[in-house]
């Protein structure tokens, strides 16, 4: 009996040993990669999208680095709403005014001569609205009201389940900066939509400047168009 009894503690003893020690060994298999969401230096999540009659509001939230540099490191980032409108008539001074996450925002916006917009940015945090009301006034003439949608819509993957199959479906473009838990780059997250499609660009920027870019179905992560680092 003092036998039996021996063998089933000394028995235990070796399993709990084993245990821990897998246990161990799994612990330290998951901490040897990289956490991909802490290298991101940009992610533009949502994009609100309206008309009405000849006034269109464009606007996006992005969280990034500032300064913005694409030189495979991770800056310090900040929060940041941009905005650009479209008017009939160029030649006046506009501002625009909404309301988001409980609050009141007015700017006045600066006319963009490039793309004939008139745009401004601001620091706020990220909105939860399906859609916001922005007002566009002109100088002292009354204010033309904009609804504009949020273009995400439902089922969008969030960021690190997107990373998780990206990076599933081009291994070699992330194996070839990632050293342990370390990763030489930085990545570039953008919302895109074209018509009723929902799409990220995803960017890898090595330490040279180089970008490796993918295009991902937003709802599933599917890898639809790949291009080599320039």
């Amino acid at each position: 009996m003092q036998i039996r009894s021996r063998l089933r503690t000394k028995t235990a003893a070796l399993t709990a040993a084993a245990l821990c020690a897998c246990g161990a060994l799994l612990l330290c298999g998951c901490s040897a990669k990289p956490q991909m969401t802490d290298y991101v230096s940009e992610y533009r999540s949502h994009i609100y999208e309206g008309t009405q009659g000849e006034y269109s509001v464009f606007a996006a939230f992005s969280r990034r680095e500032y300064p913005y540099l694409a030189d495979g490191c991770v800056g310090k980032m900040q929060d940041l709403f941009e905005i650009a409108v479209t008017v009939p008539d160029n030649t006046k001074t506009y501002a625009i005014r909404f309301g988001c996450g409980g609050k009141e925002y007015e700017a006045e916006l600066s006319y963009n001569s490039v793309e004939m917009t008139h745009e401004c940015s601001l620091s706020l945090p990220e909105p939860a609205e399906n859609a916001i009301d922005f007002t566009v006034t002109a100088e002292e003439e009354e204010g033309v009201s904009v609804q504009a949608a949020d273009m995400r819509g439902e089922g969008a993957l969030e960021l690190a389940p997107l990373l998780e199959r990206v990076q599933a479906a081009c291994p070699d473009t992330f194996s070839a900066l990632t050293s342990g838990r370390s990763f030489a780059g930085e990545v570039y997250v953008r919302l895109l939509c074209e018509d009723e499609r929902r799409f990220f660009y995803v960017g890898v920027t090595d330490r040279e400047g180089k970008t490796a870019s993918m295009l991902a179905d937003a709802a599933t992560g599917e890898v639809l168009a790949t291009r080599d680092g320039t």
